[in-house]
């Protein structure tokens, strides 16, 4: 979409390429970071030139530290300051492999010729990192679970003291939320996590993650969920809500967002065309992502 706000702001300068924007906020609501993807190229303007797809190593993934400066309802701009990048080589998917370099020095590979598997190398430490599929250590759910509900999420662990590592990071891909311990890099799960979504959502050819979903999606009432920052001990009653539980026990309930406008059901135009010139049917994340 062109904004004629956007474009007077501009000096009526024609909008260059296109790219997918999710907003970062903690449990209380608050905007901390806008994870931008790059999606198109070229010049866009009112008319029949529109951008054009970009390769797979040109979809760079940005981190930028802040929050949204709007000037006209929900337009507005993303802040300046890039905080990190993710940025993936060469296109190795029918190889079944795929690496994304992140500005951490780290390097995320994912495979999947025998089962998914995912490593994250880092030439210049000695420190030992894994990414785990599942709820792991102190993230483990002691009922019953499907092997399905743990392929959503990955658990970081580093070494420590103890035999089996420490958990300092919980992911989950599929409802784009992220747990972490204050001593973990911030930058770091954010950008994992997207690489993530990203290249299993190309993989599978469907919009698990709701990346292409481009309605605003919030709580009805600010702080009725809080997203489990408030917890009850382990000892109260099982029949106490989701909300006053890990938010990881029951995902899918404690981080459902509503609609609210009929307005925001418009169709999804060229972002999806793009992406499905790039062989991808359907993507999906919501229009935020919690923290």
């Amino acid at each position: 979409m062109i904004s004629d706000v956007i474009l007077e702001k501009r000096a009526h300068r024609p909008q260059e390429g296109r790219w997918l924007s999710r907003t970062v906020l903690d449990h209380t609501g608050k905007e901390c970071f806008v994870i931008r993807t790059r999606v198109g190229k070229g010049i866009w303007r009112r008319g029949a030139e529109t951008p054009m797809a970009v390769k797979w190593e040109e979809r760079i993934i940005e981190v930028r530290e802040g929050s949204w400066s709007y000037i006209a309802s929900s337009v507005g701009f993303a802040p300046e300051k890039v905080v990190g990048t993710a940025t993936p080589k060469k296109d190795d998917l029918h190889e079944k492999n795929v690496a994304w370099c992140l500005s951490t020095g780290d390097v995320l590979s994912i495979q999947w010729e025998d089962g998914l598997d995912i490593q994250l190398e880092n030439d210049s430490s000695t420190e030992t990192v894994k990414l785990l599929r599942g709820r792991r250590l102190q993230y483990q759910v002691k009922k019953f679970i499907r092997d399905e509900d743990e392929d959503q999420y990955f658990t970081l662990v580093r070494a420590s003291e103890s035999q089996e590592g420490k958990a300092t990071a919980l992911l989950n891909w599929k409802l784009l939320a992220v747990e972490f311990s204050p001593e973990e890099d911030a930058v770091l799960v954010l950008l994992i996590c997207m690489a993530i979504t990203r290249t299993l959502t190309e993989i599978r050819r469907e919009d698990s993650a709701g990346l292409l979903v481009r309605r605003r999606m919030r709580e009805v009432q600010k702080g009725l969920k809080d997203w489990g920052s408030v917890m009850l001990p382990l000892s109260a009653s099982s029949s106490a809500s989701a909300f006053l539980q890990p938010w990881y026990w029951n995902a899918s309930e404690v981080l459902a967002q509503q609609r609210c406008s009929t307005r925001e059901d418009r169709q999804l135009s060229t972002l999806r065309l793009m992406e499905r010139r790039s062989c991808i049917d359907k993507l999906s994340c919501p229009e935020k992502i919690i923290l």
